[in-house]
């Protein structure tokens, strides 16, 4: 086996377990902030669990509030909240509190308060970011992985799924408390959960693996199909939790070495076109594209497809994540969905993007020529074949 170069990028310090919130002012003090911007959601907001930090952090610095609109993270809300922390007075400290939509916006406007300009000047890394003010990112979710990573995805006005990137993205640190994730619904549990194997397997199988990469991404695939089927049948298990908090901020960290591949592109193209969220997105992707990217592929695919299951093989991989969704009864996320007509030709178009092709270079099998079109029939016909099921399942329910 010839020996490859590779470098990794800064990883931020993670406080894990339940209680960990408490750390926040002492990270604060040592940070040099002298008050708290908390960006959130309003669909978080919602649970309590804004006003509940809210009204910890007041006995200890000022506090102010940015919810982000329902939907995915846009170039409009993250100027907005830029615009709110530069208008501070004194240095805040960003606290991102929620799942991949205020994460992704949180780590935004860390770098935007300290750079020139518009949030349109940074998307696909055209301009280099000048700092940061200090961050903090609690996630609700277990999926994303935005936390640890120096990428952010946000949609512009036109609904192209786009990104921006760079070291300031990166938080001072990471606050990963189980206790925020026992409320999160069953379906996006599923889908959150999901989306953390699809950035594990990715990483592991893509063209710039290497060891650094294969450690976490693996040791996260092995989480994520001994907790997610737990998590979702059991929402107050804080074990299965917490397990799950690791797993997905382990794929974080691989996904920010090792990069996304097809499933990825697949997914940010149904994003764009038909504005399924990430984790339904990739999800359909993975198991439309799956045994595609295996063939010919195996020895690549073999330590995942072992490390989900004991003595598994690659080519059992397809199988194994469809028994996966299913456990997980991923279906009951497609129901907001499932009158959505998904069309084949305009999701090819949109997959070989200048936007997407970073993630179809990156992956264990590039697709050409007529693979375009194929992958996205594929993908339909899941995507199909699963609201049918659905359907039969409601039916099966309320019989």
């Amino acid at each position: 086996m010839p020996l490859n170069h590779f470098h990794t990028g800064r990883q931020t310090p993670i406080i894990a377990g339940p209680g960990s919130l408490e750390q926040l002012p002492e990270l604060r003090s040592r940070l040099g902030a002298s008050r708290y911007m908390v960006i959130s959601d309003q669909g978080l907001a919602a649970t309590g669990l804004v006003d509940a930090l809210v009204d910890d952090l007041t006995a200890d610095a000022e506090v102010d509030t940015f919810l982000a609109p329902p939907g995915e993270p846009s170039v409009a809300t993250a100027d907005a909240a830029a615009a709110a922390v530069r208008a501070l007075p004194g240095r805040p400290m960003v606290i991102g509190l929620g799942g991949g939509t205020a994460l992704d916006i949180a780590k935004l406007v860390a770098a935007l308060a300290e750079s020139q300009g518009d949030m349109e000047n940074y998307l696909l890394a055209r301009t280099p970011w000048s700092g940061r003010v200090p961050a903090v990112m609690v996630p609700t979710t277990s999926g994303t992985g935005s936390e640890v990573t120096r990428t952010s995805i946000l949609t512009d006005a036109e609904g192209r799924k786009l990104w921006a990137w760079g070291d300031e993205l990166l938080p001072d640190a990471v606050l990963l408390d189980p206790a925020l994730t026992r409320g999160l619904p069953a379906p996006l549990t599923a889908t959150t959960g999901l989306d953390a194997f699809v950035h594990a397997l990715e990483a592991t199988t893509g063209q710039g693996r290497h060891t650094f990469i294969e450690a976490p991404a693996l040791q996260a695939i092995r989480q994520v199909g001994e907790a997610l089927p737990i998590a979702v049948a059991t929402p107050h298990n804080l074990e299965a939790r917490q397990r799950m908090q690791e797993a997905a901020c382990l794929a974080g960290q691989a996904i920010d070495n090792g990069g996304t591949g097809i499933a990825h592109n697949i997914g940010h193209a149904l994003g764009s076109c038909f504005h399924l969220p990430h984790g339904v997105a990739v999800t359909l992707a993975l198991e439309a594209s799956l045994a595609w990217s295996v063939a010919d592929n195996e020895a690549c695919f073999a330590p995942a497809a072992h490390a989900l299951k004991t003595g598994c093989k690659a080519q059992d991989l397809p199988r194994l994540f469809r028994e996966l969704a299913d456990q997980t009864r991923f279906n009951q996320a497609l129901a907001p969905f499932a009158t959505l007509t998904l069309d084949a030709e305009a999701l090819a178009l949109t997959m070989q993007k200048d936007e997407n092709s970073p993630m179809a270079r990156n992956a264990a099998r590039r697709p050409t020529g007529e693979d375009w079109q194929w992958l996205a029939d594929a993908t339909v016909s899941v995507f199909e074949r699963r609201v049918a099921e659905l359907a039969t399942q409601n039916r099966e329910i309320s019989a």
